[in-house]
């Protein structure tokens, strides 16, 4: 079987994995926003972390048998299902041949030393979905737009998520998160990359070895990502110029729109204008390009409609809809176009 692009796991529940009775998730001293899972900051090792996130475990494949009649038939040729060891639950993959796990003590591993050489601290651990997705993220060495003057401080996680289900890539994913309205900046940047993949072979493990020698994105997106930042920074935007962009990334209603099309557009540019103007989120930034940018970002992350599953707050379902993005590593067209017109003006 071929793994895709993405990682496949059902993030838009928040299906954090229950299996065992307890909730597979680890986060560094802040509860998660499901509320569930171990928050510590006695962890100081991955190893404690794999325990603490209840995902000291391994997947292994097993022959398909079919049954008929209450009889077993010969198995499958090339057909594994992917299985736990601690539970002996399926966890989801039917696989060929070729397919070879990435156990989960040995994606932190790697994660380990592709970040910090064995000297990280981990904010984030756990299983989705009865184990078909693992992910565990940590903290990278941040970065300042103007220390002496703004000092906006961009905070850089590393987040590595891994399924196994047969469906998906491995993926490291290198995150920034603006720290005074923690606006996710989940958007490329040019000549950086942001997404590394592994697909599930024997040779996986070299691969992983050779990234933690080889790629060192972390770094390289990290400088990209100031440099625009910095560029966004130095340039003044007036309301004027923001009504604009506004128009330029959502269109204006055109003559005869229904009414209700016109209360939303203009309820949408309220708040646009309400989050570039006079937003405390802003304050430090207020006048920029940049600050254009990150109401945008805002206005994505926590503002824009979203129609929440009756299980879940409105607040639980962005934050799913969030962690999505990230797992699935979608890409945010909005985020996107906002950057580059705003960088090409």
């Amino acid at each position: 079987m071929r793994d895709s692009d993405v990682i496949t796991g059902r993030a838009d529940l928040g299906a954090i994995d229950n299996t065992t009775g307890e909730a597979a998730f680890y986060s560094h001293r802040q509860p998660a926003w499901h509320g569930l899972g171990t928050v510590t900051e006695d962890a100081k090792t991955s190893d404690e972390v794999l325990h603490l996130a209840k995902l000291d475990w391994q997947v292994e494949k097993l022959p398909i048998l079919p049954m008929n009649k209450g009889k077993l038939g010969k198995k499958i040729p090339n057909r594994f299902a992917t299985v736990r060891t601690d539970t002996g639950d399926w966890v989801g993959g039917l696989v060929g041949n070729t397919w070879t796990p990435i156990q989960n003590r040995d994606a932190f591993t790697f994660l380990d030393e592709l970040v910090g050489g064995g000297h990280v601290t981990y904010e984030t651990a756990g299983a989705l979905d009865g184990g078909r997705v693992v992910f565990m993220s940590v903290k990278s060495p941040s970065i300042t737009i103007d220390p002496e003057g703004a000092a906006d401080r961009i905070d850089l996680y590393t987040l590595f998520a891994n399924s196994h289900d047969g469906r998906s890539a491995a993926v490291a994913v290198e995150t920034p998160v603006r720290a005074v309205c923690t606006n996710t900046l989940d958007m490329a940047v040019d000549e950086a990359q942001r997404v590394w993949k592994v697909r599930h072979t024997i040779d996986a493990l070299d691969r992983l070895e050779e990234a933690r020698r080889t790629l060192g994105f972390t770094e390289r997106y990290a400088a990209a990502l100031e440099a625009e930042a910095t560029v966004l920074y130095r340039q003044a935007m007036t309301n004027q110029e923001f009504d604009k962009l506004i128009t330029g990334l959502f269109g204006a209603p055109g003559d005869g729109a229904r009414k209700h099309i016109v209360a939303a557009h203009e309820e949408r540019r309220d708040r646009l204008h309400h989050l570039f103007a006079e937003a405390d989120t802003q304050d430090n930034i207020r006048g920029t390009r940049w600050a254009a940018l990150q109401a945008v970002v805002e206005f994505e992350d926590y503002f824009r409609t979203v129609k929440a599953p009756e299980a879940l707050t409105e607040r639980e379902h962005r934050a799913n809809l969030a962690m999505t993005t990230l797992l699935h590593d979608q890409k945010n067209p909005l985020k996107d176009t906002a950057k580059a017109l705003l960088l090409a003006a």
